[in-house]
């Protein structure tokens, strides 16, 4: 009987869980490698986890066996034990790219490495014309693929029991999220309930401490609670300062019909072209936006769902396109 990770294809990630890898491992039929050692950042960490995180990835893959392997980007060390695999076995691998790798000054250092490892990949995954642009120069093949849609159980359900309206703040803590002025905005409108997800272990103590009566934090969400969080929202509010990123809390507001607030990003405005409310990252204007999707939840709720069927379509194509650069039919891979 032939093994199905050799027959279809891995999927490599350096984290406990990551939804866009776990969509891609569901709509290909791949198999996932998660490889996490520690929750800990920093330099310090990096040298404690990196090592463990290398020698697990190649022993997965050298058991497993896959003639594709798919590899979430950065850490760039994840794709150099994914190329050590593939280099030795002859199978292909796919770099998925995510904003990190060309607008973190945390990886600028491994662009280098990122250009040499991605002339040799089968493909580079990229989800803007930014970054396809960038992957060009390399120059390497790339691919702007989105997120793959949702499993069927993510799905918005029918007949849901009614809850209090609240607005879902997709957060991870990030620099780039500029919580305080989403506290602030959230402060000038009390009639309005909060809850901002994400591991309050990552959010400073101050914010814990003097929020607004309307804002709850949830806390660390599992996968099943998060979804049900995003489903049972009046809307989604998600924000980044960063211009070449495509929010991936924006691409669950979409695919579970719920409108979206978000960032004034000019990838994003390409990207999220309907149902969607575009704020700056001033209090004033993130405290009009919600107001003003509060107001227009139908209407929005109608151009949502109509994103999301035109997002259905352009996946099936990019699915097409990136399975016949895998080198696979159908989601199992051809011989070379």
């Amino acid at each position: 009987m032939i093994d199905s990770a050799t027959e279809k294809g891995a999927f490599v990630s350096w984290i406990a869980y990551h939804g866009r890898s776990q969509g891609f491992v569901d709509s290909l039929g791949l198999t996932p490698v998660y490889a996490s050692h520690s929750r800990r950042r920093g330099v310090a960490a990096a040298l404690f986890k990196y090592g463990p995180q290398f020698v697990t990835t190649l022993r997965r893959l050298y058991k497993l066996q896959p003639r594709v392997v798919f590899v979430m980007d950065p850490p760039v060390f994840a794709v150099a034990a994914v190329f050590l695999y593939c280099r030795q076995t002859r199978a292909r691998y796919l770099m998925d790219c995510h904003s990190g790798v060309f607008n973190s000054r945390k990886w600028q250092w491994s662009l280098p490495i990122q250009r040499y490892f991605g002339r040799r990949a089968a493909a580079v995954l990229v989800t803007n014309p930014a970054h396809l642009g960038a992957v060009a120069s390399w120059p390497a093949t790339g691919i702007i693929v989105g997120d793959p849609p949702p499993s069927g159980d993510h799905l918005p359900s029918a007949g849901r029991d009614r809850v209090e309206p609240y607005v879902f703040v997709i957060s991870v803590f990030g620099d780039d999220e500029d919580i305080p002025i989403v506290l602030e905005a959230a402060r000038r409108i009390p009639g309005v309930r909060f809850r901002i997800s994400g591991d309050t272990r990552r959010a400073r103590a101050e914010w814990l401490a003097n929020h607004p009566a309307n804002v709850e934090f949830t806390g660390f969400l599992s996968n099943e609670d998060f979804w049900e969080h995003v489903r049972d929202a009046s809307a989604v509010l998600t924000m980044t300062t960063r211009e070449d990123t495509i929010l991936r809390g924006g691409w669950e507001a979409m695919f579970m019909e719920r409108p979206l607030i978000t960032s004034n990003t000019s990838a994003l405005q390409r990207y999220f072209t309907l149902g969607t409310v575009f704020v700056e990252h001033t209090p004033e204007s993130i405290a009009a936006g919600v107001a003003d999707a509060m107001a227009r939840l139908e209407e929005l709720g109608r151009q949502i769902r109509s994103l999301r069927e035109e997002k259905y379509a352009t996946w099936r194509a990019e699915r097409e396109s990136l399975l016949r650069l895998a080198g696979m039919s159908g989601g199992a891979p051809q011989d070379q």
